[in-house]
């Protein structure tokens, strides 16, 4: 049988173990530079208002949102999130990452029987969704045949909690001293990212990936490419699927790829 030649090594990253390392990395190392920046449109004929989002205030809101989970008792639970690129979106899969439990990130373009069967069969015990589901969340909740308890969503909603205060939920318990979601054991091992296939020829399957399976093919990436910190990239395609979540984690931990993102697909308001 042919071997196949391995790429020779050419630049030396770092390796980390899960994402709370990852994340600590790079709010370590550039905490004032842009992680993300988010185009928010202004209606016709105005012009966008941009955010920055620095990589330490990144770390920190998933502190406080990751907080706020662990205060709900969330800890142990399997987490599904649906919805388009948004900075909610992100927050809420590296908040669970980070200790809580166990994530489903799921297609935002599934059509209503595959979302029902897809938390069915994973088993979530929490949704936290775009309000462009909000249809498919009344009819879950009407229907109860998963076991999903709690709907959260990304932006204020009547009849829902929401990110943005989970997330000042979160900062308020910090500011009392409150520690405990930082210091939250993490197997980077262990089954935390629950990522259903695309189901093109039939039911689509949970596949099982661990903390180690991302970081690890961040790492075999910057072993043989050469993007720096610096470089910026624009998110287009969905974060759902593993490539882009490590992308996404490669973004976040500033050495590479790319220290900043710019596209009107992570939030249009």
């Amino acid at each position: 049988m042919k071997k196949i030649r391995e790429l020779k090594q050419i630049y030396n990253p770092v390796f980390h173990r899960d994402s709370r390392e990852l994340l600590d990395f790079g709010a370590a190392k550039w905490p004032d530079d842009d992680a993300l920046i988010v185009k928010h449109k202004q209606g016709r004929g105005k012009d966008p208002i941009y955010e920055h989002i620095t990589y330490y205030g990144f770390r920190q809101r998933v502190n406080h949102l990751g907080t706020a989970m662990l205060a709900r008792g969330w800890q142990g639970n399997r987490i599904a999130i649906i919805g388009k690129n948004r900075v909610e979106w992100m927050e809420s899969y590296f908040a669970v990452l980070c200790g809580i439990g166990i994530c489903v990130p799921l297609d935002k373009g599934l059509p209503y029987e595959e979302l029902e069967s897809s938390l069915a069969r994973s088993r979530a015990d929490v949704l936290i969704f775009d309000p462009s589901h909000l249809d498919d969340v009344k009819k879950l909740m009407e229907s109860g045949t998963t076991r999903v308890s709690e709907y959260i969503s990304m932006e204020p909603l009547e009849g829902f909690a929401d990110i943005p205060s989970l997330r000042e939920e979160g900062r308020a318990i910090m500011e009392q001293g409150n520690s405990d979601y930082l210091n939250l054991p993490i197997d980077s091992e262990a089954v935390t990212i629950l990522l259903f296939t695309s189901g093109t020829t039939s039911m689509s399957k949970a596949v099982m990936l661990s903390q180690q399976n991302i970081t690890s093919n961040i790492y075999a990436i910057q072993k043989v490419e050469d993007i720096r910190h610096g470089d910026v990239s624009m998110a287009f395609l969905t974060t759902t699927p593993s490539a882009q979540q490590a992308s996404l984690s490669c973004l976040l931990q500033g050495l590479s790829p790319p220290s900043a993102t710019v596209s009107s697909t992570f939030r249009t308001t």
